[in-house]
């Protein structure tokens, strides 16, 4: 494993002043289940400064805000999400999805923040080749195997996919987060969090947090009275994988009628990525099973896939068509 030095510091404020002192060389340390194997591999992004976030107090809550939505501190376990009457009452797609991530072992230790900042799980970097995001030049899977954990939707430098389940789900309800930096609290959505693979601090990440940056809330606005929602992930065991394609969906409806939607794929692109085409298409449309066929056909138009993974894009297709069916089936 790689060798490392580890703070603890008791506030976010001096956490931010030590990721300020070693530069792209710190990591935010929490549950660690992604850091640590990072480390073990060691690969070249891997951090030399381990910054320990769990002494912080104010960072693991789950609490109702005062306009009825919820507010969720980004150290708090998977697990603690997966449980929790608050969000399973307000919002039981999230917690549909979280109960869908990894296995109850991990669910136990990673974090919320970990699970939307995590890196991607590509064979090629996990494996130590030197890729874009391990100091090379070149992205293997663009024309190695990409058969499960590369974009079949283009890509940039970087062809793999974005690994986290949460963050699909949560822009789904457009939900919004909070940044400590150094010059103070910095608000962002989940969507322009996490842009897909982008030049951060000299490096590549699938979001725009930056070195000496800290994640610490995330922040649900309250449900609306019509609010129907689902989430559907295909992976090839039921536990421990990520998605070959996953689709969190959000609709208002007052009566029968689609007053707003959105529809967010995982699992194919290298951002959660939102099919406004089809969220326009369902827009004023009457609820029902026969919406399925229609904006199955329209989505996805700009799909490119690579070699091996164009099955991605019919998974996520059926996954679409599941869902309409679904939520036009609630009563």
């Amino acid at each position: 494993m790689k060798n490392i030095s580890i703070y603890r510091p008791t506030s976010v404020e001096e956490a931010i002043q030590l990721l300020s002192k070693h530069g792209t060389e710190a990591g935010v340390y929490a549950g660690g289940t992604d850091l640590l194997i990072r480390l073990k591999n060691r690969l070249e992004q891997a951090p030399t400064y381990l910054v320990d976030i769990k002494k912080i107090d104010n960072l693991r809550y789950i609490k109702e805000d005062a306009q009825g939505g919820v507010a969720i501190g980004t150290a708090t376990k998977l697990s603690e999400l997966a449980e929790s009457e608050l969000v399973s009452k307000k919002y039981p797609m999230l917690v549909q999805a979280i109960q869908m991530i990894s296995s109850p072992e991990l669910r136990n230790a990673s974090t919320l923040g970990g699970d939307l900042l995590q890196e991607v799980w590509c064979q090629y970097l996990r494996g130590g080749y030197s890729c874009w995001r391990n100091g090379g030049y070149i992205c293997y899977g663009a024309i190695g195997d990409n058969s499960y954990y590369h974009s079949a939707m283009g890509g940039r430098l970087c062809y793999a996919v974005y690994p986290g389940d949460a963050a699909t789900a949560l822009i789904a309800f457009d939900a919004r987060v909070k940044l400590a930096t150094p010059a103070g609290v910095k608000e962002l959505s989940v969507e322009q969090l996490v842009p897909g693979d982008m030049m951060v601090d000299g490096r590549i990440q699938s979001h725009v947090v930056r070195f000496n940056e800290i994640l610490t809330e995330v922040v649900i606005p309250p449900p609306k009275p019509g609010l129907r929602a689902s989430f559907e992930k295909l992976r090839p065991r039921g536990v421990w994988d990520f998605a070959m394609a996953s689709l969190a969906m959000s609709l208002d409806v007052r009566g029968k009628t689609i007053d707003d939607a959105r529809v967010v794929f995982g699992g194919i692109s290298g951002k959660p990525l939102r099919e406004k085409t089809v969220e326009s298409f369902l827009r004023g449309k009457t609820l029902d099973a026969s919406l399925s066929d229609p904006a199955v056909s329209i989505a996805l138009a700009n799909a490119a896939p690579l070699k091996y993974n164009s099955t991605k894009i019919d998974m996520a297709k059926g996954l679409l068509a599941s869902g309409l069916t679904k939520l036009s089936a609630i009563a």
